[in-house]
């Protein structure tokens, strides 16, 4: 995968359960240039066994993104627990529509993931329109969020009591020494190695 490929989403649920929904989520991904992963459209023909195929693009992926309405899909949950195995952000999403049919296994599962302190925060939807606008917003949030997370600043011109200014950043770092006949030494502690300047 090259840094110039689209953001690859892959969509799981319980395939003909939510097809709709998952076809709408796939086109309003295209929207901004993010790829859907969809088994029925995009897994094609392959010498592998079915289960290494879904694997393998649950480890692909960029976003992983759930869906659950009644029933119990075992590769679904699979799929899912793969995700959370290699560490995948996972948007959760549960259609709120007849639900007093949902399966007991599912509602068991779906249990799991409520969990206050070690589970995710789903999000309810009730028809394709509602589910393709908030993944839309929620990817945009998490996308955000992972940018101001792990943009780096440095801490300029930090004065230690010697008088010396020491420049950090957050892969390295360098004081700047100011002796009395006016030499300046610069030192770069990322590499050990002073650079002396008159």
């Amino acid at each position: 995968m090259t840094i110039d490929q689209p953001l690859s989403l892959f969509i799981s649920s319980k395939m003909m359960e939510l097809i709709d929904e998952r076809l709408a989520l796939q086109e309003a991904l295209k929207v901004y240039n993010m790829r859907g992963w969809l088994w029925e459209k995009d897994a094609g023909a392959r010498p592998e066994p079915i289960q290494s195929t879904y694997l393998k693009e649950v480890e692909a992926c960029d976003i992983y993104i759930g869906l659950f309405w009644l029933g119990y899909g075992q590769y679904t949950i699979e799929e899912y627990e793969h995700a959370r195995k290699k560490q995948k952000p996972c948007l959760i999403y549960e259609k709120n529509v007849r639900v007093d049919q949902r399966s007991s296994e599912l509602t068991a599962f779906l249990n799991t993931i409520h969990r206050v302190n070690d589970g995710l925060t789903s999000c309810y939807f009730k028809d394709a329109a509602e589910l393709t606008s908030r993944v839309q917003e929620d990817v945009m949030r998490l996308l955000t969020t992972t940018f101001r997370n792990n943009r780096r600043q440095p801490d300029m011109n930090v004065q230690n009591r010697s008088g010396s200014i020491t420049t950090r950043a957050s892969d390295h770092s360098i004081a700047v020494h100011h002796s009395e006949n006016s030499q300046i030494t610069l030192h770069n502690y990322n590499t050990g190695r002073p650079d002396d300047k008159k």
